[in-house]
Order: C-alpha cells, then structure tokens, then sequence
C-alpha cells in the first residue's frame, strides 16, 4: 500500500519519520534483503513493484526490536502501526532499493 499524505501525517505526529530518519541506512539495507528476496523468487521477467515488498518487509519490521520498544513506550498498539512503517520505509527507500531495476 502506498503511503499517503494521511498515512504521512498519522507517522508524523507519532514521532515515527523521525524514528526512521536517525536509523535510514539500517532500514534501506532491510528493504533491499527484501527486494533481494523478492527478485529471486518472482519470475525473471517480472516487475517488482513497491506493493511487492510488503509482504517480506513486514515480516522483519514486526519482529524489529528497536521498533518494537519505540511502539511500546510511545503506546502505538496494533499491527497498523507496523504496516504504516513499511509503507514509510518503502516510500522513502525506493529508489535506492531498486538502483537500475525498476
């Protein structure tokens, strides 16, 4: 899912772009293992899109410890939180993700 103004505004407000700002290059490394991922497991031919990485990036955002104890001590209960930082993630790491691949 895209991340958008509102998706934005809601990470904003929660403190967690500026979480994910003093960590940038740990979370562009995550999101490119699952770019990685996804590129040797879908089909040679077929374009990855940002969707695409949800799924695995999600997957090692949840069981993320520093994010895990930013979430708790700011008292951001829910999965939604997690799958607005992916979108966050995706969104602001894209471009160096993909390089020439897209």
């Amino acid at each position: 899912m895209a991340l958008t103004l509102d998706k934005e505004q809601r990470l904003q407000d929660a403190g967690l772009i500026e979480f994910f700002e003093t960590d940038k290059e740990m979370w562009a490394s995550v999101a490119k293992h699952a770019h990685g991922f996804t590129r040797r497991d879908f089909p040679k031919d077929a374009v990855i899109r940002r969707d695409d990485l949800i799924k695995p990036l999600l997957s090692v955002v949840e069981v993320n410890e520093a994010l895990r104890d930013f979430l708790n001590e700011n008292r951001l209960r829910g999965k939604f939180w997690k799958e607005l930082f992916v979108d966050l993630i995706v969104d602001r790491t894209w471009d160096e993700v993909t390089g020439d691949d897209q």
